[in-house]
């Protein structure tokens, strides 16, 4: 019965009552008692009875039975009855003659519900039958209220509550909180259906609970998170004890990383307990030789740290906290600086650098990233004036896009108001994406970069080489430049084959892009990429990431030969 089914009755919808009774007199009567409040369905024995229950199960409310019958009698009906759990919810009031105490017993052994004496009191049938209907479809909602329906676990409410009372009730014990997160939930529902992914759901819990010691508390708290409380074992091996065999065929299909909080620490809501666990599962996903991670000072710091970008995020860019840095790129054919990618840095007031390899994916999560690009845009465009003014040489600056810029449909006309604002020439901007960016909506950036071309903006591919660089994309983006991921150099060096980055930059040539070769930190790299034709390094051979003053001061060594090698 679901919850509206709950609903209805409540409402007073009539409900369907089975009566087996071999007295056809008997039987009769009943039925004309009860028709005007229930639907009845009858039974002349207990076979027949048992048929009907198995037809109408679902909507038979309560059974009304009786004992002596041929064929089946009473006794028999109820063992069978108790034999399929389909049928554990219908309550049974069974009929009886002679009131004898042992007939009672048996029949309450056999999982009978309550009982009337012949000849009927019809006052009193009613009045048993209303009151274990409201009893059943209480304890029903209640139940639906209580378990999940697809894992047989606590719903989220429950868990919760049932963690703490455990904890007040056993103030002595220690728990440990363990959390799986099905990281491929989202696939397996596509592919084989709310249905199924509710029966892999329901196997992984049970494989879970049998791995997991006694006294475990279990619940679903998400739709792809199963959480559980466990007594605290000493040097417990959480890889060996969640290691999840292939006994059963469907769970192997469903990748889940687990996060395991030991000790925990009951001044905490459970919810943030969850949340760390959340945060040790998290740090793991996506890897194959690992399964488990466990919350600790190190992850427990580096939330915290999470949690201060995320609370200061916009103070910071009001005060000024981010600095943009620019590292310069050496162009091998005049041997002069070439241009400078912007690079944003954040120097907090109490915390310190925080680096852009933390703070930046969690911009990009919470969006916050596009208004950091607009600022790093501004700044650069600020540098470049600054240049001018200084009769510096003027070198193009390229600036990072997100992903998420991309989703502003107005992005080239904010850029172009922007360097308008400073009088900066669109060809001394170049704008950089990651294919990434590209692969998440390829045809809304084809459009936005067609756009900055068409306004004087130069477009460069970022990292190429660094994942699963698509040459579909050098023949769709209306590219200028190309830039070689660090990697590829790393890689080439180290085995000294260099015959990948040659025949890339082979490839650039002939579409008609610059080459920029990041990374570059050895006289060997260097030489190496120059041998084989690309036309920009950038990297630490030549120059680190400069600050403002270090930048212009760069700038004006070079242009006097300086900084030449």
């Amino acid at each position: 019965m679901t919850s509206d089914d709950v609903l209805l009755s409540k409402q007073g919808a009539k409900r369907t009552l089975l009566v087996v009774e071999d007295n056809e007199i008997n039987r009769m009567m009943l039925c004309a008692v009860l028709e005007q409040d229930f639907y009845i369905v009858e039974a002349e024995d207990g076979l027949v009875g048992l048929e009907k229950l198995a037809e109408r199960y679902q909507d038979i409310s309560l059974i009304l039975l009786d004992v002596y019958m041929p064929r089946c009698d009473g006794f028999e009906f109820l063992r069978r009855k108790g034999e399929d759990e389909r049928y554990n919810t219908v309550p049974v009031i069974v009929t009886t003659a002679g009131g004898s105490v042992e007939d009672e017993i048996r029949c309450l052994e056999l999982g009978a519900n309550d009982f009337v004496v012949k000849p009927y009191n019809f006052e009193i049938i009613e009045n048993r039958v209303n009151n274990l209907i409201r009893l059943r479809e209480s304890a029903m909602l209640v139940n639906m209220l209580t378990w999940d329906a697809d894992t047989g676990l606590y719903n989220k409410e429950f868990f919760y509550r049932a963690v703490v009372d455990e904890s007040a009730h056993n103030p002595g014990i220690e728990l440990d909180f363990v959390i799986a997160d099905v990281e491929n939930a989202p696939s397996l529902n596509d592919r084989y259906g709310e249905a199924h992914y509710a029966v892999l759901l329901r196997e992984l819990a049970d494989q879970i609970l049998r791995k997991l010691p006694k006294g475990v508390i279990g619940g679903r708290i998400g739709p792809d998170k199963l959480a559980f409380v466990v007594p605290h074992e000493q040097d417990c091996n959480w890889e060996e004890r969640l290691s999840l065999g292939p006994e059963n065929l469907s769970p192997q299909n469903v990748s889940v990383k687990f996060g395991v909080v030991e000790h925990m620490d009951m001044s905490l809501s459970v919810p943030k307990v969850s949340s760390l666990a959340s945060s040790a599962a998290a740090t793991i996903r996506g890897r194959y030789d690992v399964r488990v991670a466990v919350f600790d000072d190190e992850l427990h710091n580096r939330q915290l740290l999470e949690e201060t970008i995320r609370e200061s995020m916009e103070s910071a860019l009001g005060d000024l906290q981010f600095s943009v840095f620019y590292q310069p790129k050496h162009d091998v054919h005049t041997h002069r600086v070439g241009g400078a990618e912007a690079l944003v840095r954040w120097f907090h007031p109490t915390v310190g650098f925080i680096s852009p390899g933390l703070f930046i994916p969690i911009f990009e999560r919470n969006g916050f990233i596009t208004r950091l690009d607009m600022y790093v845009w501004e700044q650069a465009c600020k540098e470049v004036s600054r240049c001018q003014a200084l009769g510096l040489p003027e070198v193009p600056i390229s600036v990072n896009a997100s992903r998420l810029d991309f989703d502003l449909r107005d992005l080239p006309q904010r850029l172009a108001a922007i360097a308008d604002k400073y009088e900066i020439p669109h060809s001394l901007l170049h704008v950089e994406l990651t294919e990434t960016a590209y692969a998440d909506n390829p045809q809304r950036v084809v459009d936005t970069l067609g756009e900055l071309k068409k306004l004087g903006f130069s477009i460069e591919l970022d990292d190429f080489g660094s994942g699963y660089s698509s040459l579909v994309s050098l023949n769709t983006l209306p590219l200028d430049v190309m830039k070689l991921d660090m990697s590829m150099v790393r890689k080439a060096t180290e085995l000294n084959d260099f015959r990948i980055v040659e025949s890339t930059i082979n490839l650039a040539q002939v579409l008609g892009l610059q080459t920029v070769v990041e990374g570059v930190e050895t006289t060997q790299e260097a030489r190496r990429v120059i041998e084989i034709g690309c036309d920009y390094i950038q990297g630490y051979y030549y120059a680190k990431p400069l600050n403002r003053e270090e930048f212009e001061d760069y700038l004006r060594r070079d242009a006097t030969g300086e900084c030449d090698e």
